[in-house]
């Protein structure tokens, strides 16, 4: 009887121990997030392949950073938002560390608008898989009044076009989301501060947001 060999793909095999991995860690910070829901990782699974690749890059990037900054002993958010872009060969603007210095909330989007770096912070109130949180875009993540999401849809979407952008102030108000399809379905009172762009040899590859909650 011939033994049929199950071909398992190492992206995927890769992923799900990074996830796994980076849920372990973050218990050591005191955070509790779990890794994924279903084995079989069908948020990751459904995305297209390029988007699977860099998904997956950034992850691991992630994880190793946050890694090297715990084995540290002195963990500081500045550096860790640094390395990170360090890592992932992402031009910070040259007044962004002073910009980070003092914040709690900050997330960076790819241009694909799925999320790529959180701060420790953000996970205060989190009760999303790591799968999610990776591999959905941030509309899908969160719900809010229409009026809010149409505003910040289509600030993302005009700062999608533009080649190089370096900071802008943002002065909307504190608003209203909950998480969807998350543990708990947590709510919390949100507003952006700023949204900076980030580059690669010249080209906008992710914005970073700093923010403000309240819950």
């Amino acid at each position: 009887m011939e033994l049929l060999e199950v071909q398992i793909d190492p992206q995927l095999l890769n992923y799900r121990s990074d996830l796994e991995e980076l849920s372990a860690l973050l218990a050591c910070f005191g955070y509790n997030i779990v890794p994924y829901r279903d084995a079989e990782l069908p948020d990751f699974q459904s995305l297209p392949s390029n988007q699977r690749t860099d998904v997956s890059k950034a992850l691991n990037i992630y994880l190793q950073t946050l890694k090297s900054e715990y084995m540290s002993g002195q963990f500081s958010g500045e550096k860790f938002v640094l390395q990170f872009l360090f890592r992932m060969g992402i031009l910070p603007s040259e007044d962004l560390s002073g910009s980070i210095r003092n914040e709690k909330y900050i997330q960076i989007y790819s241009r694909d608008q799925l999320q790529i770096f959180r701060s420790l912070d953000c996970y205060e109130r989190c009760s999303f898989t790591l799968e999610q949180l990776t591999t959905r875009p941030w509309f899908d993540l969160w719900s809010r009044d229409n009026l809010f999401y149409y505003a910040l849809f289509g600030l993302a979407s005009t700062a999608l076009k533009f080649i190089k952008f370096t900071k802008i102030r943002l002065d909307f108000p504190h608003h209203r989301v909950t998480e969807q399809e998350s543990f708990s379905n947590y709510s919390f009172d949100y507003k952006i501060k700023s949204l900076s762009g980030l580059t690669r040899q010249g080209k906008l590859q992710a914005a970073l947001l700093i923010e403000d909650w309240k819950f």
